[in-house]
C-alpha cells in the first residue's frame, strides 16, 4: 500500500510540474537547436524584408547577438528592448524586439524591422526558434522623420507581453470529461472490514 501512495504522489507531482508556470517558462534561448533555428530564420526574414540594404544578414546577426545576450539575463518583472543599431538614422536598417521579463520566457518575442521611415516587417520568434509573421494592422510609417516607424507595433507588443506576464498563465491541462465513475469495490481484509 505505501508503494501505491508513493506512485500517486509521484504522478500528482509530475502533473503539477508539467503545468506550472516555471516549467513552461523556457524560451528559445534554453536549447541550442532553438537558438540556431532562430538565428537562421531571423537572418532569412530580414534579408527578404530588406533586399536593397547592403548588409541585411550582417545586421540580423548583430541583432541576434544582442537579443541572445538580453535573453540570458532577462529583467526581473519588466519587459525590455533590443534595438539594433542603437540611434540609427532613417536610412539604416533597424531591428527592434521586445524581450519578456524573467519567468515569461515562453512568450513569443515580437520583432519589427524598419528602414526609410517604413516598417519592413513584423514577426514573432517562438520558443522553438521559428520566426512567424506577426499580425499588425497599425501604422506602417513613422509619424515624424526622426521617429521610429516600429514604435506603435513595439508599444502594442510591450503592453501585450506585460499583460500576459502579469497574469502569468501557465499552460492548462486538458479538460477532464465529466463522466460518472462506477463505484469502486473495496477489498475486504481477512476480518471482513474494508482495506484502507
Amino acid at each position: 500500500m505505501p508503494s501505491q501512495t508513493l506512485r500517486r504522489l509521484a504522478g500528482a507531482t509530475a502533473v503539477a510540474l508539467a503545468f506550472s508556470a516555471t516549467a513552461n517558462a523556457a524560451g528559445f534561448i534554453d536549447t541550442d537547436r532553438s537558438v540556431l533555428t532562430a538565428r537562421v530564420n531571423v537572418d532569412n526574414v530580414i534579408a527578404k524584408a530588406a533586399p536593397n540594404d547592403p548588409a541585411p544578414r550582417l545586421r540580423a546577426g548583430a541583432f541576434m547577438q544582442q537579443l541572445e545576450a538580453k535573453l540570458k539575463e532577462p529583467a526581473e518583472g519588466k519587459t525590455s528592448f533590443v534595438d539594433y543599431p542603437p540611434r540609427a538614422n532613417a536610412e539604416l536598417l533597424r531591428i527592434i524586439a521586445v524581450v519578456p521579463p524573467k519567468g515569461s520566457e515562453h512568450l513569443p518575442i515580437p520583432v519589427c524591422a524598419e528602414q526609410n521611415n517604413k516598417v519592413l516587417g513584423t514577426w514573432n520568434i517562438t520558443a522553438k526558434g521559428d520566426v512567424l509573421p506577426a499580425a499588425w494592422s497599425g501604422s506602417m510609417v513613422s509619424a515624424a522623420p526622426n521617429s521610429s516607424a516600429c514604435k506603435d507595433f513595439i508599444m502594442a507588443s510591450r503592453a501585450e507581453i506585460t499583460r500576459l506576464a502579469q497574469s502569468n498563465q501557465p499552460a492548462q491541462p486538458p479538460p477532464v470529461s465529466e463522466q460518472p465513475k462506477p463505484p469502486m469495490k473495496q477489498a475486504a481484509s481477512a476480518a471482513g472490514s474494508p482495506a484502507l
